[in-house]
């Protein structure tokens, strides 16, 4: 599973986590839903700002990788498994792009 996945599906049910304790809580319904909205703009700035930093990520190793690449295919006759060897990628790191 991918790793926006994991996030979007712990997000979802920490939302629905808190969503059920204020609602059992001994609080005004508006001051409930109020506090709920708080809680849930808060998890959506967080989940927001690990999207851009796993991005960020991602296009840093690939920009790193293809330097490298690059730098090896640069010869007449690249030797291909050096130019390669160093590449440590996981199906994540593929599918997420």
């Amino acid at each position: 599973m991918s790793q926006r996945k994991n996030i979007f599906i712990s997000g979802t049910a920490f939302s629905l986590g808190v969503a059920a304790g204020v609602a059992l809580a001994p609080l005004s319904q508006r001051r409930n839903l109020e506090k709920l909205l708080r809680q849930i703009e808060h998890i959506q700035r967080k989940t927001q700002r690990l999207s851009r930093v796993m991005r960020l990520k991602s296009s840093r190793s690939v920009r790193k990788v293809s330097g490298r690449v690059k730098s090896e295919l640069r010869q007449p006759i690249p030797d291909l498994y050096k130019a390669t060897e160093g590449l440590m990628m996981s199906h994540d790191d593929l599918s997420n792009g």
